[in-house]
């Protein structure tokens, strides 16, 4: 029998016992679970909730950096699956961008969640959209994305990556804190999800409790994928002002966690 992969694990707990579900980060592309740990994990575990975020296979400092390119969508859904085997209850599992699409594929396989929360999540017809939009109307952003994925020698200058990830606001000195930290991303998860509008993902209508939220500035995720994420899972899409792709580290990242945290208490008490 395969032993089990050795996936990273950021947990932030409260200061008090809770009976609700553990919250589960599932982080997107060119990232891993520090993404949630600098804000959002220890804010939502002082406000009574278990906080898990877990680095994908290849991604921070779980297995498979080795093999990234192999790696492809229903592997993140194993390691997914295997972190949540782990934790006391059924989580709420929140995505951001493929981290999304990843819930949506774990979703589709049967495995078990208390609730789901979309953010800037790639929809289920997948990245064509977003990339013809990026292609169109930002095809210098997009031209930065293929550079970095080609090899480790090439990084995004602040103002680029500012532009693609983030709200005009970002500090310069914030955002060179992290360009760094960012990684190249498996080229066959990639390819999964440019392909899958050939295989459309069923509705989640009425099955679990949803949230599906982006952000206004967001050059990557925009509104149009935002609707279609919502309407595969039966509620309405909320857009945040102001706000870029990487809703987690923007600007106006309380905002986002406040508005998620609203949701959890009404879904969950």
């Amino acid at each position: 029998m395969t032993p089990p992969l050795k996936l990273e694990l950021i947990s932030r707990l409260p200061a008090a016992a809770d009976t609700r579900p553990p919250l589960l980060f599932v982080h997107g592309a060119y990232s891993s679970a520090w993404v949630w740990d600098e804000f959002w994990l220890p804010w939502f575990a002082a406000n009574g909730w278990s906080a898990h975020a877990l680095s994908l296979e290849g991604h921070g400092d779980s297995d498979g950096h080795s093999w990234l390119a192999a790696i492809g969508i229903d592997d993140y859904v194993r390691n997914v699956a295997q972190i949540a085997a782990t934790l006391p209850a059924p989580p709420v599992l929140i995505g951001h961008s493929m981290g999304g699409y990843v819930i949506q594929r774990y979703l589709e396989q049967g495995h078990p969640a208390a609730g789901v929360a979309m953010l800037a999540s790639v929809p289920p017809t997948g990245m064509t959209h977003a990339s013809l939009a990026m292609l169109w109307h930002t095809p210098d952003l997009l031209a930065a994305v293929q550079l970095f994925q080609s090899g480790p020698d090439y990084h995004p200058s602040l103002s680029k990556a500012k532009e693609l990830l983030f709200s005009a606001d970002m500090p310069d000195e914030r955002l060179a804190q992290w360009l760094g930290r960012f990684q190249p991303e498996s080229m066959r998860a990639v390819f999964d999800m440019m392909l899958v509008g050939i295989l459309s993902l069923p509705p989640m209508h009425d099955r679990l409790p949803a949230l599906v939220m982006g952000g206004a500035d967001d050059r990557i995720i925009g509104s149009t994928d935002l609707l279609a994420t919502a309407t595969h899972f039966g509620v309405a899409a909320e857009i945040l002002p102001g706000t870029g792709h990487m809703l987690m580290l923007d600007t106006r990242e309380r905002a986002a966690a406040q508005r998620l945290l609203e949701w959890l208490h009404t879904r969950f008490g």
